[in-house]
């Protein structure tokens, strides 16, 4: 075990608590600006590759099109990193932030009979990471494999989340970094 993420208390490395984030109840809770998104980068810890483990649980959504949550990886900063994000309506996506640009996806939108849609059903994402393959998984199936260029050096996970055009809610627990069998 590397890491582990109870959010059982507010822990300063995930920054201020505010109006859209907050740790309660064991949870992240993320409440992104209207048709903004909003990241939170534990900034305490840097990892190579890892076996990365997040619950994620869609708790208020205007459109399951627009509203989006997930983990974020290979994060150097806020303005560069990767995501593996999922919305309620069953798709899935790998993105990548450039100098807070988002950039072509190295996996587009993509369904998956895994994902638990609507609101309130949780869904286990899986990252694992070795050197530039990362394999992802939901709710313990497998639903890709694939290339893309890391950071080359150790980097930040968080959380993310998305809102459309009313401002959304996802909740976040069970975060566990493990190393790489």
């Amino acid at each position: 075990m590397l890491f582990a993420e109870d959010f059982a208390a507010a822990d300063a490395s995930w920054g201020e608590q505010s109006g859209k984030f907050a740790i309660k109840d064991g949870a992240a809770v993320v409440k992104a600006d209207s048709q903004h998104g909003y990241k939170a980068l534990d900034n305490a810890f840097l990892f190579d590759d890892a076996d990365i483990c997040l619950t994620a649980t869609a708790l208020e959504i205007g459109k399951p099109e627009d509203s989006v949550g997930g983990l974020v990886f290979w994060a150097q900063d806020y303005r560069n990193a990767y995501f593996v994000l999922l919305a309620t309506n069953g798709y899935f996506k790998i993105g990548r932030l450039v100098n807070d640009a988002w950039v072509n996806p190295p996996l587009d939108w993509t369904a998956s009979d895994a994902i638990a849609q609507g609101v309130g059903k949780p869904n286990t994402l899986r990252l694992t990471i070795k050197g530039q393959a990362l394999a992802v998984a939901i709710n313990g199936k497998p639903v890709t494999t694939l290339r893309a260029q890391s950071p080359g050096a150790p980097s930040l996970i968080g959380l993310y989340a998305e809102s459309g055009e009313k401002v959304d809610a996802w909740k976040f627990n069970n975060l566990k970094v493990t190393t790489v069998k």
